[in-house]
């Protein structure tokens, strides 16, 4: 199952499953519909990024 890598968003039996490693954790948030899930993979993996060296 190669696509579990590539995108943290799974289907389980209760709904959609979204899984981001946030600052060395996992974070998981399950979700009703596959869209619900994909915005919060997106919106998580956005604030997971390094902050970048411009901000003091």
């Amino acid at each position: 199952m190669t696509m579990k890598s590539e995108s943290p968003v799974s289907q389980d039996n209760d709904g959609w499953i979204v899984r981001v490693k946030v600052g060395g954790r996992i974070q998981e948030v399950r979700c009703t519909s596959e869209n619900q899930a994909r915005y919060f993979a997106a919106v998580l993996s956005f604030n997971a990024a390094p902050p970048s060296r411009m901000r003091n």
